[in-house]
């Protein structure tokens, strides 16, 4: 055996270990919220952004993309991109308004898991049907931040909520960049 063999990362694996992080970030984001910490939560959707932006990009680069990490990023977004900005946006907007505010929560989620599931079924490669969830979650952490930083009227938040999840859900095309 020789051992001035070194060691090299296999480039193979990075795809999904971009994948977990994003899990991991979504995650502590969810907590975050929970204890009330919505700037860094909505940071830590961002960071899920740029996360997910490389995961497919090197899969497909090094030519591993597969079945397995293609689920393992639906759920990373389901995390990342559906509970997290939506527990964040109603612990900062919505928890006074209760049952409006949770069907306003649980309507995001379920918008972007049908998305999902959609996207996953069709894989148009020129467009995407309705709004990626990756965008809506951003978008929505992008509001929280700035809702938290100048006050932002909570019925602003909820608009842009009922947007995001119609656009997720409608079957207008947008095309891929």
């Amino acid at each position: 055996m020789n051992s001035n063999k070194e060691f090299r990362f296999p480039v193979t694996v990075l795809p999904n270990i971009l994948t977990y992080c994003n899990v991991a970030v979504g995650t502590v984001a969810i907590i975050l919220a929970a204890g009330n910490l919505y700037y860094m939560a909505g940071m830590l959707i961002i960071i899920g952004a740029v996360l997910d932006r490389f995961d497919g990009k090197l899969a497909r680069k090094y030519e591993v993309a597969n079945e397995l990490g293609k689920q393992l990023d639906s759920f990373a977004d389901i995390v990342t991109f559906g509970i997290a900005p939506a527990l964040t946006a109603y612990m900062l907007s919505f928890a006074d308004l209760q049952v409006l505010g949770m069907v306003l929560a649980v309507t995001f989620v379920i918008s972007g898991v049908y998305r999902l599931a959609r996207f996953n079924i069709l894989n148009n490669d020129k467009a995407f049907i309705g709004l990626p969830i990756t965008a809506a979650g951003f978008l929505l952490a992008v509001l929280v931040l700035y809702q938290n930083k100048f006050d932002v009227h909570p019925y602003i938040t909820a608009a842009a909520m009922i947007i995001l999840s119609y656009s997720m859900v409608c079957k207008r095309q947008i095309k891929k960049i």
